[in-house]
């Protein structure tokens, strides 16, 4: 379990869907292999591990709606410890089960917006920014990707080796590239790590920059999430908590004792502000940034109270 936190920290599982999935299982693993004794005992191991999960990503909605959704569907007053046990097995799988419903559906919404012939371009990787390229490309659509390496990380190159390999033809561009092949791009698509009421984006790095040029070319830029990615905090004015990442991803250490008194700055994420997005597609289906309160207004989704 240990290991799962540390990769999650370390943004080594770089998707939220994947993160959020190998905390749920590392629940689980806990609710099999705790030796507590007693129901408070066993909440306290459960409450340390989500305190933990929390603090080594905190700007993923759906560990915190994870988080949440545990506390309310399994960590209730009453019930022996067995019960309590099998209460967290439970709410972890549905859980699981209920993002990666949620990604099918919005596959399948999110090609219907994707016509045939476009040219689409992607920022580093997500589970569900790939679902529904691949699902355009299964519906017999010609689809044509750019996708960027997605920097210090390079996740895009991933995103490119998976697209390739299931035969839609990519191309792999630096970051900065982005400007240089926004006039031949139809549509930008993007995932996110969070979502805030007020329909800022919060995504990889860079994820901004892109929809500012995409803003500036008149290219739609589309959003593709669950609403397990909705942040219900933000409603009340809290902001989204975005992390650094290590310094040694963008200066190696064997370098820096050359750089003098050179600062490193590593932020993982940035906010995309709703005047630069068209439309959010979530499993419930196609919304304007601007409707993102609503849903979370009406407990719509995973993020209840």
């Amino acid at each position: 379990m240990r290991n799962v936190l540390e990769k999650i920290k370390r943004k080594e599982i770089s998707s939220a869907d994947s993160a959020a999935a190998h905390a749920a299982g590392a629940l689980i693993m806990l609710a099999r292999r705790s030796r507590a004794r007693s129901v408070g005992e066993f909440v306290r191991e459960v409450e340390n591990f989500c305190n933990a999960l929390l603090e080594a990503r905190p700007a993923s909605a759906a560990i915190r709606n994870y988080v949440k959704f545990l506390h309310r569907e399994a960590l209730r007053e009453g019930g022996s410890l067995e019960e309590v046990k099998a209460g967290v097995e439970d709410a972890s799988r549905r859980f699981i089960v209920g993002m990666e419903d949620a990604r099918r559906r919005i596959a399948v919404i999110g090609a219907r917006r994707i016509r045939d012939g476009s040219v689409v371009l992607t920022h580093g990787f997500g589970r569900t920014v790939y679902a529904v390229l691949t699902e355009a490309a299964r519906s017999g659509k010609h689809v044509e990707v750019y996708v960027t390496e997605a920097r210090p990380k390079l996740e895009g190159r991933r995103m490119a080796r998976l697209l390739s390999n299931v035969g839609i033809p990519t191309t792999l561009i630096v970051d900065s590239a982005a400007r240089a092949f926004m006039a031949d791009v139809d549509v930008v698509l993007v995932g996110a790590e969070a979502i805030a009421a007020n329909g800022a984006v919060v995504s990889k790095i860079g994820t901004s920059v892109i929809a500012a040029l995409a803003h500036e070319a008149r290219v739609r830029v589309m959003v593709a999430a669950g609403t397990h990615k909705f942040s219900s905090e933000t409603i009340i004015g809290r902001l989204i908590e975005m992390e650094e990442g290590g310094v040694e991803d963008v200066l190696p250490s064997g370098e820096a004792g050359g750089m003098g008194r050179v600062r490193v700055r590593n932020p993982l994420y940035d906010a995309t502000p709703p005047d630069y997005i068209d439309v959010i597609v979530t499993e419930e289906g196609v919304i304007p940034p601007q409707g993102v309160y609503m849903m979370l207004a009406q407990g719509v989704g995973w993020h209840g109270a």
